[in-house]
């Protein structure tokens, strides 16, 4: 039988620190990680000049592509500052993929890299209960995202 190669869970990274060394944050907390890709189109319909009654056909011209990273768990206090300082800021942001091979850290399969805005940042506190605070974010991005396989 053959299975895909697939991620266990991914952690996503933000760039605090220029470096040298570069420093990349754990946004420890956010535990679903989502990527979307898009292109964006326009259309067009063009009759057949052969048979003029019958209606034209679409036609579909890419105008550009656009990607976005969604996240969401568990708020975490102790990175405020990381949060705050991102808000709204184009910063370099990394999603690694991970396997669980049973040890603490996991197999890394390969990381997701690329410049993006936080243009969402949600937080959501309840009293009493089992319930913790939470938070979703939105990350809006710029030119490429790119995907560099682990060795």
């Amino acid at each position: 039988m053959s299975e895909p190669n697939s991620a266990d869970f991914a952690l996503l990274k933000i760039k605090t620190a220029d470096g040298p060394p570069v420093v990349m944050t754990l946004l420890c907390g956010i535990e679903n990680v989502t990527i979307n890709r898009s292109v964006n189109t326009s259309e067009r319909y063009r009759r057949d000049c052969a048979k003029p009654n019958r209606p034209g056909t679409r036609k579909i011209r890419n105008n550009g592509q656009s990607w976005n990273i969604s996240g969401s768990g568990e708020d975490n206090i102790d990175i405020e500052t990381a949060y705050t300082g991102a808000f709204g800021i184009k910063k370099l942001y990394d999603v690694e993929l991970y396997r669980d091979d049973d040890t603490d850290a996991g197999e890394l399969l390969g990381t997701y890299s690329g410049t993006a805005m936080m243009t969402a940042r949600n937080q959501s506190f309840a009293v009493g209960g089992d319930a913790t605070g939470t938070a979703e974010i939105t990350l809006e991005g710029e030119g490429d995202l790119v995907w560099e396989a682990a060795d």
